[in-house]
């Protein structure tokens, strides 16, 4: 239902054009997108674009980012249901993470934060239902199926690195303490996270027909595919300059009051003079 509410809310809000630097790179580049490629999103947008014929290729793009932005929206909302049970609570969280200004910016063009705001929903989502489950059987499946999503995730944007930190040491730690946790069941998983990583294949395969007139480097070699894959040009593991972290937190500060308790300001504050 949440879902179904956050569609009726943002398609017809979804932008007919390309709107945006990073989502014009994108498009126009069809094949192989910048640094590190994100396959997932270029393959999903080429679905689109596919069944959509009608439209434009922007507006069928940004028609799939509206629908993933209410994907997320679903998941917080079944997040909630799954710890709380179902009741006005979670379709209130789901529809305040729709309406938020961040939320709702991004489902609204051809962005990669919306299907990272996916898999972060999916991992809520399989978080709980691992936090719920009562026997060994379904917490085998849910942590398989987290695997894979991590891995999926991870095709789309490495900032998703940040929360499986957290919960991958906390699920082992659960299997660990329950004593179902063996050599066999951690290949298992780890079989299950390389598979979602295949989506990469895409990148050399679509740099070797090189289909497209505008494209990012050459990834048919290994260690082309590296240098993209790990963002070399701009720096592995960094995302931003110091200085740029500085005035980004500064802005953030300053920009984003509205959605922010005291807490998070005090925090943000913290980390802006720790940049300096």
């Amino acid at each position: 239902m949440c879902r179904f509410s956050s569609v009726l809310i943002f398609l017809p809000c979804s932008a007919s054009n390309i709107s945006g630097t990073t989502s014009h790179r994108k498009l126009k580049c069809g094949t192989v997108a910048h640094p590190p490629g994100y396959p997932l999103f270029t393959l999903l947008a080429r679905l689109f674009i596919y069944l959509l014929p009608k439209l434009s290729q922007a507006h069928s793009v940004n028609l799939m980012c509206c629908l993933l932005g209410a994907g997320a929206c679903g998941c917080l909302c079944i997040t909630v249901c799954r710890l709380a049970g179902p009741g006005p609570g979670a379709f209130l969280a789901g529809g305040l993470f729709a309406v938020s200004r961040l939320s709702w910016q991004w489902s609204m063009v051809a962005e990669v934060f919306t299907l990272n705001n996916l898999f972060v929903g999916l991992l809520f989502f399989l978080t709980a239902s691992f936090h719920c489950a009562a026997t060994a059987t379904q917490r085998w499946k849910i942590a398989h199926w987290g695997a894979v999503c991590c891995g999926l995730g991870l095709c789309n944007q490495h900032t998703l690195v940040l929360y499986i930190l957290v919960v991958v040491p906390w699920v082992l730690y659960i299997l660990y303490s329950k004593e179902e946790l063996s050599w066999c069941f951690l290949v298992s998983l780890g079989l299950c996270f390389l598979a979602g990583f295949v989506p990469y294949v895409y990148l050399p395969i679509s740099s070797y027909l090189n289909t497209a007139r505008w494209s990012w480097g050459d990834q048919t070699s290994l260690s082309g595919l590296l240098v993209h894959l790990l963002r070399a040009e701009y720096g592995t593991f960094m995302i931003m300059i110091i200085n740029v972290l500085s005035v980004t937190h500064l802005y953030l500060f300053y920009s984003a009051g509205q959605e922010r308790t005291i807490c998070e300001h005090v925090l943000d504050a913290t980390v802006s003079l720790s940049s300096f």
